[in-house]
């Protein structure tokens, strides 16, 4: 079976550092996929290799089997693959329903074409609808973006990512600086909006990771130590030590 993602001795260098250091990993359709590692492992390198935002320096990116590496972003969004990002990437000044409305113009015919008057285009707006109630901001459609509370906002964002129909998610630290019930409903959201698609998120809280994840891959120093189910992750002696004294910033 053709995996969703697979990646081969994939490499990444920034001049003489190398970040990535010969990362293989096979992630299978449907699977919830979630990779950890301490502080400075290069988990957002890694993310920005798969999605496009960096040239792999040696190595190669497989999308349902077809070579992805060093395809431009928006060519990778075309085939199936959309992410969010660690930092909240929204348009704050439009309202939360253009938010979604203009993620799902670039999967159909309009891109953003403006010559088309798009509150007219019934299926796209029942569509738009139908997005913000899966994601519980139907009744917020109207308010601009940018005054939604911080989980909210985390929401939408995830809504944006899966409201093209992208067969893979990826979600970098989804539930960051949620308090405890908020992200109770993060992950009830994540597993919603993923379910029957392939997920690959990075999550510093383990309690996430150990909820949501099918199998775990453990990045430290650029490099994968484990991948195994959350069970055998937890008690793998190799993988805890890899986040004792951790404390530098993520490359």
């Amino acid at each position: 079976m053709t995996s969703a993602i697979a990646l081969k001795d994939l490499r990444k260098n920034f001049g003489p550092a190398e970040i990535i250091r010969g990362v293989s990993l096979d992630i299978e359709k449907g699977e919830r996929h979630a990779i950890i590692g301490p502080n400075g492992a290069g988990k957002s390198t890694l993310f920005h290799l798969i999605s496009g935002r960096y040239n792999v320096s040696g190595g190669s990116i497989s999308l349902h089997g077809e070579d992805i590496s060093n395809l431009p972003p928006y060519d990778i969004y075309r085939k199936g693959l959309s992410r969010s990002f660690q930092v909240t990437n929204i348009f704050p000044r439009l309202s939360v329903f253009e938010n979604v409305r203009c993620s799902l113009m670039w999967v159909s015919d309009y891109k953003y074409s403006f010559w088309h008057l798009v509150d007219r285009e019934k299926k796209l707006n029942l569509r738009t609808l139908e997005v913000l109630e899966e994601i519980g901001l139907a009744s917020r459609q109207h308010v601009p973006a940018g005054v939604l509370t911080y989980a909210e906002q985390r929401a939408l964002e995830i809504g944006i990512a899966a409201a093209g129909g992208a067969e893979v998610i990826m979600l970098d630290e989804p539930t960051a600086g949620m308090s405890h019930s908020e992200t109770d409903q993060a992950i009830e959201l994540i597993r919603r909006i993923t379910a029957g698609r392939t997920l690959v998120m990075v999550e510093h809280d383990m309690g996430v990771v150990f909820d949501l994840a099918d199998r775990i891959s453990v990045l430290v120093y650029g490099e994968i130590i484990a991948t195994d189910t959350p069970e055998n992750i937890r008690n793998n002696k190799a993988v805890q030590e890899a986040y004792l004294g951790a404390e530098s910033e993520d490359a």
